[in-house]
Protein backbone atom coordinates (compact mmCIF):
# COMPACT_ATOMS: atom_id res chain seq x y z
CA UNK A 1 0.00 0.00 0.00
CA UNK A 2 0.97 3.62 -0.50
CA UNK A 3 -0.03 6.39 1.90
CA UNK A 4 -0.54 9.81 0.32
CA UNK A 5 -0.65 12.87 2.58
CA UNK A 6 -1.46 16.08 0.73
CA UNK A 7 -2.90 19.58 0.97
CA UNK A 8 -3.04 22.91 -0.84
CA UNK A 9 -4.60 26.25 0.00
CA UNK A 10 -6.41 27.84 -2.93
CA UNK A 11 -9.84 29.25 -3.67
CA UNK A 12 -12.08 26.24 -4.24
CA UNK A 13 -15.22 27.66 -5.79
CA UNK A 14 -17.53 24.64 -5.52
CA UNK A 15 -16.46 22.03 -2.91
CA UNK A 16 -19.60 19.96 -3.48
CA UNK A 17 -18.85 19.63 -7.20
CA UNK A 18 -15.29 18.56 -6.38
CA UNK A 19 -16.65 16.02 -3.89
CA UNK A 20 -18.74 14.49 -6.68
CA UNK A 21 -15.76 14.47 -9.04
CA UNK A 22 -13.62 12.64 -6.49
CA UNK A 23 -16.32 10.04 -5.85
CA UNK A 24 -16.57 9.32 -9.56
CA UNK A 25 -12.80 9.06 -9.94
CA UNK A 26 -12.23 6.64 -7.05
CA UNK A 27 -15.15 4.34 -7.91
CA UNK A 28 -12.72 1.71 -9.22
CA UNK A 29 -9.89 2.32 -6.74
CA UNK A 30 -9.51 0.55 -3.40
CA UNK A 31 -9.06 3.58 -1.14
CA UNK A 32 -9.22 4.29 2.60
CA UNK A 33 -8.69 7.48 4.58
CA UNK A 34 -10.15 10.97 4.58
CA UNK A 35 -10.24 13.95 2.22
CA UNK A 36 -11.34 17.36 3.51
CA UNK A 37 -12.70 20.03 1.17
CA UNK A 38 -13.53 23.66 1.86
CA UNK A 39 -13.57 27.00 0.10
CA UNK A 40 -9.90 27.39 1.16
CA UNK A 41 -8.62 24.21 -0.51
CA UNK A 42 -8.00 20.46 -0.05
CA UNK A 43 -6.41 18.37 2.69
CA UNK A 44 -6.22 14.60 3.01
CA UNK A 45 -4.46 11.40 3.95
CA UNK A 46 -5.35 8.25 2.03
CA UNK A 47 -4.09 4.70 1.55
CA UNK A 48 -4.24 3.17 -1.93
CA UNK A 49 -2.71 0.18 -3.75
CA UNK A 50 0.79 1.00 -4.98
CA UNK A 51 -0.25 0.51 -8.61
CA UNK A 52 -2.69 3.43 -8.27
CA UNK A 53 -0.11 5.92 -6.95
CA UNK A 54 0.70 7.73 -10.21
CA UNK A 55 -2.95 7.85 -11.30
CA UNK A 56 -4.03 9.30 -7.94
CA UNK A 57 -1.24 11.87 -7.82
CA UNK A 58 -2.08 13.10 -11.32
CA UNK A 59 -5.74 13.42 -10.32
CA UNK A 60 -4.91 15.42 -7.17
CA UNK A 61 -2.75 17.79 -9.20
CA UNK A 62 -5.63 18.21 -11.64
CA UNK A 63 -7.87 19.20 -8.72
CA UNK A 64 -5.41 21.93 -7.72
CA UNK A 65 -3.12 20.22 -5.21
CA UNK A 66 0.49 21.39 -5.51
CA UNK A 67 2.68 18.41 -6.42
CA UNK A 68 5.28 19.57 -3.87
CA UNK A 69 2.71 19.07 -1.13
CA UNK A 70 1.99 15.43 -1.94
CA UNK A 71 4.01 13.17 0.37
CA UNK A 72 4.16 9.42 -0.22
CA UNK A 73 5.14 6.69 2.24
CA UNK A 74 4.91 2.91 2.28
CA UNK A 75 2.73 0.82 4.54
CA UNK A 76 3.00 -2.96 4.63
CA UNK A 77 0.44 -3.70 7.36
CA UNK A 78 -3.04 -5.12 6.87
CA UNK A 79 -4.96 -1.94 7.59
CA UNK A 80 -4.16 1.75 8.14
CA UNK A 81 -7.65 3.27 7.92
CA UNK A 82 -10.99 1.58 8.50
CA UNK A 83 -12.99 3.39 5.81
CA UNK A 84 -12.99 6.25 3.32
CA UNK A 85 -14.75 9.58 3.74
CA UNK A 86 -14.95 12.95 1.98
CA UNK A 87 -15.97 15.82 4.23
CA UNK A 88 -16.89 19.38 3.28
CA UNK A 89 -15.81 21.68 6.12
CA UNK A 90 -15.45 25.37 6.94
CA UNK A 91 -11.64 24.97 7.04
CA UNK A 92 -9.29 22.23 5.85
CA UNK A 93 -7.40 22.63 9.13
CA UNK A 94 -9.45 23.97 12.03
CA UNK A 95 -7.91 27.12 13.48
CA UNK A 96 -10.40 30.02 13.72
CA UNK A 97 -7.50 32.34 12.84
CA UNK A 98 -9.63 34.30 10.33
CA UNK A 99 -6.98 34.41 7.63
CA UNK A 100 -7.58 35.11 3.95
CA UNK A 101 -6.17 32.93 1.16
CA UNK A 102 -3.86 35.80 0.17
CA UNK A 103 -2.51 35.98 3.74
CA UNK A 104 -2.00 32.22 3.87
CA UNK A 105 -0.20 32.20 0.53
CA UNK A 106 2.16 34.97 1.67
CA UNK A 107 4.09 32.79 4.12
CA UNK A 108 7.90 32.49 4.28
CA UNK A 109 9.41 29.02 3.86
CA UNK A 110 12.64 27.15 4.51
CA UNK A 111 13.33 24.19 2.26
CA UNK A 112 13.79 20.96 4.28
CA UNK A 113 17.29 20.49 2.88
CA UNK A 114 18.29 23.86 4.39
CA UNK A 115 16.39 23.53 7.69
CA UNK A 116 19.30 22.20 9.78
CA UNK A 117 21.53 25.06 8.69
CA UNK A 118 18.82 27.66 9.32
CA UNK A 119 17.95 26.58 12.87
CA UNK A 120 21.62 26.59 13.90
CA UNK A 121 21.71 30.39 13.67
CA UNK A 122 21.97 32.10 17.06
CA UNK A 123 19.10 34.51 16.41
CA UNK A 124 16.64 31.74 15.43
CA UNK A 125 13.99 30.49 17.85
CA UNK A 126 12.25 27.17 17.03
CA UNK A 127 8.59 26.62 17.90
CA UNK A 128 6.60 23.39 17.54
CA UNK A 129 3.06 24.30 16.41
CA UNK A 130 1.63 20.86 17.17
CA UNK A 131 -0.32 19.65 20.19
CA UNK A 132 1.44 18.84 23.47
CA UNK A 133 1.14 15.05 23.09
CA UNK A 134 2.74 15.21 19.63
CA UNK A 135 5.68 17.19 20.99
CA UNK A 136 6.22 14.62 23.74
CA UNK A 137 6.66 11.80 21.20
CA UNK A 138 9.29 13.67 19.20
CA UNK A 139 10.53 17.15 18.30
CA UNK A 140 13.47 19.11 16.94
CA UNK A 141 16.36 19.83 19.26
CA UNK A 142 15.90 23.09 21.21
CA UNK A 143 12.30 23.51 19.98
CA UNK A 144 9.86 25.29 22.30
CA UNK A 145 6.66 23.50 23.28
CA UNK A 146 3.64 25.88 23.35
CA UNK A 147 1.88 23.27 25.51
CA UNK A 148 -1.40 23.47 23.59
CA UNK A 149 -4.17 20.87 23.59
CA UNK A 150 -5.58 21.88 20.18
CA UNK A 151 -4.37 23.99 17.26
CA UNK A 152 -7.00 26.63 18.09
CA UNK A 153 -5.03 27.32 21.31
CA UNK A 154 -2.01 28.45 19.29
CA UNK A 155 -3.65 31.83 18.69
CA UNK A 156 -3.68 32.59 22.42
CA UNK A 157 -0.09 31.35 22.76
CA UNK A 158 0.99 33.92 20.16
CA UNK A 159 -1.05 36.69 21.78
CA UNK A 160 0.62 35.94 25.13
CA UNK A 161 4.17 35.65 23.76
CA UNK A 162 4.36 37.96 20.74
CA UNK A 163 6.42 40.65 22.48
CA UNK A 164 9.16 38.20 23.46
CA UNK A 165 9.22 36.75 19.92
CA UNK A 166 9.64 40.07 18.10
CA UNK A 167 13.14 41.02 16.90
CA UNK A 168 13.91 37.32 16.36
CA UNK A 169 13.72 34.93 13.47
CA UNK A 170 11.18 32.26 14.42
CA UNK A 171 11.29 28.84 12.75
CA UNK A 172 8.08 26.83 13.03
CA UNK A 173 7.20 23.29 12.02
CA UNK A 174 4.37 20.75 12.12
CA UNK A 175 3.72 17.24 10.80
CA UNK A 176 3.12 17.84 7.11
CA UNK A 177 3.26 21.63 6.84
CA UNK A 178 -0.42 22.47 6.79
CA UNK A 179 -0.77 23.88 10.30
CA UNK A 180 2.26 26.09 9.73
CA UNK A 181 0.59 27.53 6.64
CA UNK A 182 -1.84 29.18 9.06
CA UNK A 183 0.42 29.60 12.08
CA UNK A 184 3.06 31.46 10.04
CA UNK A 185 0.75 34.13 8.60
CA UNK A 186 -0.92 34.55 12.01
CA UNK A 187 2.49 35.23 13.57
CA UNK A 188 3.43 37.63 10.78
CA UNK A 189 0.22 39.57 11.42
CA UNK A 190 1.45 39.92 14.99
CA UNK A 191 4.78 41.38 13.88
CA UNK A 192 6.86 38.18 14.20
CA UNK A 193 9.41 37.33 11.50
CA UNK A 194 8.35 33.71 10.86
CA UNK A 195 9.73 30.92 8.66
CA UNK A 196 7.95 27.63 8.00
CA UNK A 197 9.56 24.23 7.43
CA UNK A 198 8.28 23.49 3.94
CA UNK A 199 6.56 20.11 3.79
CA UNK A 200 6.80 19.68 7.56
CA UNK A 201 8.51 16.96 9.55
CA UNK A 202 7.54 14.26 7.05
CA UNK A 203 9.30 15.96 4.15
CA UNK A 204 12.33 16.73 6.36
CA UNK A 205 12.65 13.07 7.33
CA UNK A 206 12.28 12.08 3.68
CA UNK A 207 15.06 14.26 2.27
CA UNK A 208 17.53 14.76 5.14
CA UNK A 209 19.68 12.81 7.57
CA UNK A 210 17.33 13.95 10.37
CA UNK A 211 20.26 14.71 12.66
CA UNK A 212 18.33 17.39 14.57
CA UNK A 213 15.17 15.33 15.08
CA UNK A 214 14.63 13.41 18.32
CA UNK A 215 11.99 10.70 18.81
CA UNK A 216 9.05 9.79 16.58
CA UNK A 217 6.55 11.80 14.55
CA UNK A 218 2.90 11.34 15.50
CA UNK A 219 0.52 10.67 12.60
CA UNK A 220 -3.26 10.49 12.71
CA UNK A 221 -3.75 6.89 11.63
CA UNK A 222 -3.20 3.31 12.81
CA UNK A 223 0.58 3.65 12.52
CA UNK A 224 0.44 6.09 15.48
CA UNK A 225 3.96 7.44 14.85
CA UNK A 226 6.78 7.18 12.31
CA UNK A 227 10.48 6.85 12.99
CA UNK A 228 13.28 8.69 11.17
CA UNK A 229 13.01 6.23 8.28
CA UNK A 230 9.28 7.00 7.86
CA UNK A 231 8.44 3.50 9.07
CA UNK A 232 5.93 2.75 11.86
CA UNK A 233 7.64 3.43 15.18
CA UNK A 234 7.27 1.94 18.65
CA UNK A 235 4.58 4.32 19.94
CA UNK A 236 1.10 2.97 20.61
CA UNK A 237 -2.31 4.42 21.43
CA UNK A 238 -3.97 4.12 24.81
CA UNK A 239 -7.38 2.59 24.17
CA UNK A 240 -8.78 4.37 27.20
CA UNK A 241 -8.10 7.95 26.11
CA UNK A 242 -6.71 7.62 22.54
CA UNK A 243 -3.52 9.43 23.51
CA UNK A 244 -0.15 8.22 22.12
CA UNK A 245 2.23 6.45 24.47
CA UNK A 246 5.98 5.99 24.18
CA UNK A 247 7.95 3.14 25.73
CA UNK A 248 8.40 5.01 29.03
CA UNK A 249 4.65 5.58 29.31
CA UNK A 250 3.98 1.85 29.09
CA UNK A 251 6.22 1.26 32.13
CA UNK A 252 3.89 3.25 34.34
CA UNK A 253 2.04 1.23 37.02
CA UNK A 254 -1.14 2.84 35.70
CA UNK A 255 -0.69 1.42 32.21
CA UNK A 256 -2.92 -1.54 31.41
CA UNK A 257 -2.68 -2.75 27.84
CA UNK A 258 -5.87 -2.03 25.94
CA UNK A 259 -7.50 -0.21 28.85
CA UNK A 260 -5.69 2.70 30.49
CA UNK A 261 -2.56 4.80 30.98
CA UNK A 262 -1.31 7.36 33.49
CA UNK A 263 -3.63 9.99 31.98
CA UNK A 264 -6.90 8.09 32.25
CA UNK A 265 -6.50 5.31 34.84
CA UNK A 266 -8.67 7.19 37.36
CA UNK A 267 -11.61 7.04 34.93
CA UNK A 268 -11.44 3.25 34.54
CA UNK A 269 -14.53 1.63 36.02
CA UNK A 270 -16.54 -1.54 35.37
CA UNK A 271 -18.62 0.08 32.62
CA UNK A 272 -15.53 1.47 30.88
CA UNK A 273 -13.80 -1.93 31.07
CA UNK A 274 -16.78 -3.65 29.42
CA UNK A 275 -16.88 -1.02 26.68
CA UNK A 276 -13.15 -1.27 25.99
CA UNK A 277 -13.29 -5.07 25.95
CA UNK A 278 -16.01 -4.94 23.29
CA UNK A 279 -13.98 -2.35 21.37
CA UNK A 280 -10.85 -4.55 21.40
CA UNK A 281 -12.80 -7.50 20.06
CA UNK A 282 -14.30 -5.32 17.32
CA UNK A 283 -10.90 -4.06 16.12
CA UNK A 284 -9.39 -7.54 16.33
CA UNK A 285 -12.08 -8.83 13.95
CA UNK A 286 -11.45 -5.93 11.53
CA UNK A 287 -7.68 -6.40 11.53
CA UNK A 288 -8.04 -10.15 10.98
CA UNK A 289 -10.14 -9.66 7.87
Amino acid sequence: MKVLAFYSFFELMDPLAVESKIKNFISNISIKGTILLSSEGINGTIAIPKESETLMKDFLIELGVNEKYIKVSNFDGKKIFNSFAIKVKKEIVTSDFNLTIDEINNGQFIEPEKWDEFIKQEDVCIIDTRNDYEYRLGHFQNALDPNIATFRDFKKYIEDNKESLKNKKVAIYCTGGIRCEKAGPLMQKNGIDTYQLKGGILKYLEVSSAKNWNGECFVFDYRVALNKNLQPGSSILCHGCNMPLNSDDTKSPYYKEGFSCHRCYDKLNAKKIRSLTDKREHWKRLLDQ
